[in-house]
């Protein structure tokens, strides 16, 4: 237990470091997806040295650890960002955000085996437990100033899942893995499999409610409202056009976008419908609102103005 104890305490001293990097990696993830019109709760922590301290103790029994460094590279969440996407279908471009941005080290799927909850043997789930991506990344030097450049090697976990999957995990695992009162009852574990199909159909239904959100708007001639809105359209017709990518295209400052093309009075489907249908999605990584941008000013040179107050305008509402 003495390495354990070791442990701790260099995390403790530690903390600070630890809370920093997960913050800046929030940051940056929150400005992007944001800008980027894509709809997510993200929030980020230093892991609480109690909850440090029993994960510990856990894990112990199976690894023995030797020394604080087996314990380091086991120990791979004391820096944690959760991303929580509205919708399920902009799981995709999260993932292509989070490696054309961040150094991955490893990546994690869930669910992984089935197992009874918790380990526990006395109750074989029916549905498939958590789904989500687990990214294990670093921060690249871009990220940083001066003040943050020995947080260059921090490794942090970022985890997306949907806002109501998150929602379940929270309560399956402080139940299961933190139970206050002595272990579940068949009953219980049985309840709590019932709550993960009801999620399950709920993501389903929020895939539903994503693509009939995207025909509406995608049908009505009229101007954009937000730029989630006209991300959400542009997403929905690049797949109807090229299908689903794996290259790292992304879509770049949407509200930018959004502000230049309302300012211009082309902000309607139909008026930039003929721009996307010219995208390259084989263009070097150039964002699709850069293609955009370039072609609409390509057309009408006289609108350099619109998109340079556009940009101002932005720039202050972020501030």
């Amino acid at each position: 237990m003495e390495v354990l104890a070791k442990f701790l305490e260099q995390y403790i001293r530690d903390i600070d470091y630890y809370e920093r990097a997960s913050k800046l990696c929030a940051n940056i993830c929150e400005n992007e997806l944001e800008t980027a019109g894509i709809r997510a709760i993200v929030t980020y922590r230093a892991k609480r040295p109690d909850k440090l301290k029993d994960k510990l103790i856990k894990r112990n029994e199976k690894h023995k650890y030797k020394n604080v460094q087996e314990i380091l590279e086991d120990i791979v969440d004391l820096a944690g960002v959760r991303i929580a996407i509205y919708f399920p279908g902009d799981k995709e471009e999260v993932e292509k955000f989070i490696k054309s941005t961040f150094e991955v080290v490893e990546v994690k799927e869930f669910p992984q085996d089935q197992e009874p909850n918790g380990g526990s043997g006395i109750y074989k789930k029916v549905f498939s437990g958590y789904h989500a991506t687990h990214y294990r990344v670093r921060l690249k030097p871009e990220h940083y100033g001066d003040d943050m450049k020995n947080h260059w090697d921090a490794l942090i976990e970022i985890q997306i899942a949907t806002v109501l999957m998150h929602a379940w995990a929270e309560v399956e695992h402080d139940l299961v893995y933190k139970p206050l009162s002595g272990k579940l009852s068949t009953d219980e574990y049985e309840i709590l499999d019932e709550l993960n199909g009801l999620i399950l159909s709920g993501e389903i239904a929020l895939k539903r409610l994503q693509k009939a959100f995207n025909e509406r708007v995608s049908k009505q001639s009229v101007p954009f409202s937000n730029h989630f809105e006209l991300a959400a359209f542009i997403y929905n017709r690049i797949q109807e056009l090229f299908g689903k990518q794996d290259e790292e295209i992304t879509m770049g400052r949407a509200d930018i976008l959004f502000n230049f093309l309302k300012i211009a009075g082309m902000d309607k489907p139909e008026d930039i419908n003929k721009y996307i249908e010219n995208i390259s999605i084989k263009s070097d990584h150039v964002n699709i609102v850069q293609q955009l941008v370039e072609m609409i000013l390509e057309d009408n040179p006289s609108l350099i103005e619109d998109y340079q107050k556009s940009k101002d305008i932005t720039g202050k509402v972020r501030v």
